[in-house]
């Protein structure tokens, strides 16, 4: 899980639509009324087109792209489209949270709360530095070994292996773009980037490479950014 910003409310959204389509969930609860490409879109924009919570690539037509209710509707039916009570989610993360009232029993919501403060990383399981942090990946079963823990591991030991071999290459500008796309890789936009940004910044071979890199002019303003943004996104060790 990393940091999340959210997009500006959608123009669709205006005050009446938002009365109108609360009003026709109220009246039947078995219209989804929130599954809409006006709201869709901007949240998967806004969360880099993964799923809020662990990360996973979503296409707004994926089956398992789902717009998710924080505070769940079938508790609080008001905020069926409020934009921030909205999140893109897999449906493997949504399954499992069903109606857990997260108003009486919090879990991190990513676009208000730091995931750094509550998670840390041990062999690619997540870990809770707090109660909201446990709480949340019991019920979202952020641990899952199927789904989860092994398609991590297998990222980050990409991540590993690619530094290896970036690090033997002698041409420095080969090297340099081999490095900028591992970096972009395990940027925001990337898969399970909390966990590959900090695979990427706990490998002493990248600091060696960095370290090359900058001593003979050849680490620039974008590779800069790069690791500003990884360094921010990585979770920290346990």
């Amino acid at each position: 899980m990393i940091p999340l910003q959210r997009a500006p409310k959608p123009d669709y959204l205006t005050d009446e639509k938002v009365q109108e389509l609360t009003k026709q969930y109220q009246l039947d609860t078995k219209k989804t009324v929130w599954n809409r490409s006006e709201i869709k879109e901007p949240l998967l924009e806004s969360s880099n087109k993964k799923c809020a919570y662990c990360e996973c690539i979503l296409q707004e037509t994926d089956s398992y792209s789902q717009v998710e209710h924080f505070h769940p509707k079938s508790l609080y039916p008001e905020e069926v489209v409020i934009w921030e009570n909205l999140l893109p989610s897999c449906g493997r993360c949504n399954s499992p949270k069903g109606n857990h009232d997260t108003v009486k029993i919090p879990i991190v919501n990513p676009y208000v709360d730091l995931p750094k403060h509550h998670f840390s990383i041990q062999g690619c399981r997540l870990y809770s530095k707090t109660e909201m942090g446990k709480i949340t990946i019991k019920v979202l079963n952020l641990n899952d070994n199927g789904r989860l823990c092994i398609p991590r591991f297998r990222l980050c030991n990409e991540v590993n292996e690619t530094l290896e071999h970036i690090k033997v290459i002698i041409d420095l500008l080969d090297q340099r773009n081999r490095l900028q796309s591992l970096l972009t890789a395990c940027s925001k936009s990337g898969e399970f980037s909390a966990f590959c940004s900090h695979t990427l910044h706990s490998n002493s071979d990248y600091v060696h490479i960095k370290d090359l890199l900058s001593e003979n002019g050849y680490w620039n303003d974008e590779l800069e950014e790069l690791d500003k943004e990884t360094k921010l996104i990585a979770l920290e060790s346990r």
